[in-house]
């Protein structure tokens, strides 16, 4: 059995993953700056701050959970730039809180 060939060109659900995932990416921007900025200076004062290690277990612990949720059954059925938007949509409040939560403290 034959598979259809891929449509070319740009479809909406392309250009709906790339703003949401753009979104996404500059919204962890200050929190990339502020995490830099501290390590900088613990590498100066010669200590490691236990914040960067709970920013890090974060990322880590965020980014295995959305690549289990791209590989379940339920979003395979998806076309690959949908499965992309939804990620990025279920991916956009966790890394904005976190953000929001590293510049208040």
């Amino acid at each position: 059995m034959r598979t259809a060939p891929a449509p070319r060109g740009t479809t909406p659900s392309v250009v709906l993953a790339a703003v949401i995932w753009t979104v996404t990416v500059l919204s962890l921007t200050p929190l990339a700056i502020t995490m830099l900025i501290v390590g900088l200076f613990a590498l100066s004062d010669g200590e490691f701050p236990p914040l960067l290690l709970g920013a890090a277990l974060v990322a880590v612990v965020a980014g295995g959970a959305l690549t289990l949720l791209y590989y379940a059954p339920c979003m395979r059925r998806l076309s690959l730039p949908a499965r992309l938007a939804v990620l990025g949509a279920l991916a956009f409040p966790v890394s904005s809180g976190l953000s929001l939560w590293a510049l208040s403290v």
